[in-house]
C-alpha cells in the first residue's frame, strides 16, 4: 500500500519535488552549521554592561550594651624644654618608648572613650589618635580644650560621636582681690551612651607645685569651685542629666577641693567617688619621683543619675607592669551598662 506522502510525491509537479529536495539540503547544511558553530539570536548575547543590581543591604552594627571610658594623664605627650647639663635647655616631645607604652596600655584596655590631661597641641592630641589605630583601636573622633596654661591640655577621643561640646576655656576666679584664670580649663561634651546622653567633663586641676604670689592649694580650691558651677548650671536645666567628671584633681581625697567638687553626699547635685583598686587592692594612681610618694590623685566622679550603671566588677586602676615607663599616673578604667 502506498502511502499518503507516496502519492503526494508521485503525482506533484517537478517543479515542487525540486524545491522540496532544495529544501531538504538547505535544511541539512543548517543542520551541521548547528553542530558545528551554534547560531546566536538576540536573546543569547551576554550584556557587555553588568545589570543593575540591588545593593546588598548590611545588618545594622549591634549598639553596644557596654561602654569602657578611659581617665588618664598622659605626663606631658607635648613638646617641652629640656635642661641639659651646663642649664642648656633643648625642646623635645615625648620619647618615643614612653609613647609605645602609653600606646600599649591604651590598646590593652580597649576604651571606646578616652579622656586626657597633658597633651599639648591639636596637632599632638591628632598624633596619638594615630598611634593607637595603627595600633587597632579607631577613636576617631576628638575634642582639644584648655585655659590659661599654653603648654599642658584636656583631650578627649571617642569612637562614639560627640554631639555637643560645650567646654570653657576662660574662667576667671579672684583670690585676695586679685583676678587669675583657670589654668587648664573646663572640657565638656555630650556623648549618646545606649542607656542616654551623657556629660563627659575632663579636668586638670593646679599641681601642688608652689608658685610666685598664689598659693596653689587656694588655686586649687578655686578651679573645683568653678568646675562645680559648671556641673550645677548642668543639672539646673535637667536635674536628670548623667554627668562624668573626671581627671587629675591633684589632691587626695578628704581634702577642700574634693569636697567641692563632690558637694554634700544627700544633696541631688552630688558626685560620686568611683572607688576603684587594682589587682592588689591598692588605691594610688600617682607618683611622685621627686617626693617618692604615692597618691591618689586622679578621680572618676558621677551624678546620681548614672550611679547605678556603673559596673565595679568592670572597672578598676590599671596596673599594668610598664606602667611607670609611660606615665607618672596609672590610668583608670571605668564600665559604664551593666
Amino acid at each position: 500500500m502506498i502511502s499518503s506522502k507516496c502519492k503526494f510525491l508521485k503525482n506533484a509537479p517537478l517543479a515542487l519535488l525540486g524545491a522540496f529536495f532544495m529544501s531538504a539540503l538547505c535544511n541539512a547544511d543548517d543542520t551541521k552549521k548547528t553542530l558545528s558553530e551554534p547560531t546566536i539570536t538576540e536573546t543569547d548575547v551576554t550584556p557587555t554592561t553588568p545589570a543593575e543590581v540591588a545593593p546588598e543591604i548590611k545588618p545594622e552594627a549591634e549598639a553596644p550594651k557596654s561602654i569602657r571610658f578611659m581617665a588618664y594623664n598622659l605626663k606631658n605627650y607635648l613638646t617641652m624644654d629640656v635642661y641639659l647639663k651646663g642649664g642648656v635647655r633643648e625642646p623635645r616631645f615625648k620619647a618615643s618608648e614612653e609613647i609605645d607604652a602609653l600606646v600599649e596600655i591604651i590598646v590593652a584596655e580597649k576604651p571606646q572613650i578616652l579622656g586626657l590631661c597633658e597633651i599639648g597641641t591639636k596637632e599632638d592630641l591628632a598624633h596619638l589618635q594615630n598611634k593607637l589605630k595603627e595600633a587597632g583601636l579607631d577613636l576617631p573622633h576628638s575634642i582639644h580644650a584648655g585655659g590659661f596654661d599654653k603648654t599642658r591640655k584636656l583631650g578627649l577621643l571617642s569612637a562614639l560621636p560627640i554631639a555637643q561640646n560645650n567646654s570653657e576655656d576662660e574662667l576667671i576666679f579672684e583670690i585676695n582681690n586679685r583676678q587669675r584664670t583657670m589654668g587648664r580649663g573646663i572640657l565638656s561634651v555630650v556623648i549618646d551612651l545606649p542607656n542616654g546622653p551623657t556629660h563627659f567633663i575632663g579636668l586638670h586641676l593646679k599641681s601642688k607645685r608652689p608658685i610666685r604670689d598664689f598659693d596653689e592649694a587656694e588655686i586649687r580650691l578655686n578651679e573645683a569651685r568653678l568646675a562645680k558651677e559648671h556641673c550645677n548650671a548642668i543639672l539646673a536645666k535637667a536635674p536628670n542629666a548623667r554627668l562624668v567628671v573626671y581627671g587629675d584633681m591633684n589632691d587626695t581625697r578628704k581634702t577642700p577641693p574634693l569636697s567641692a567638687l563632690m558637694g554634700r553626699s544627700n544633696s541631688k547635685n552630688y558626685l560620686g567617688d568611683v572607688f576603684l583598686k587594682d589587682s592588689r587592692q591598692e588605691l594610688w594612681t600617682h607618683f611622685w619621683s621627686y617626693q617618692q610618694s604615692y597618691s591618689r590623685f586622679d578621680y572618676v566622679l558621677v551624678s546620681n543619675s548614672i550611679k547605678d550603671e556603673v559596673d565595679m566588677e568592670n572597672s578598676h586602676i590599671t596596673d599594668l607592669p610598664n606602667w611607670n615607663e609611660a606615665s607618672d599616673h596609672r590610668p583608670l578604667l571605668v564600665t559604664f551598662g551593666k
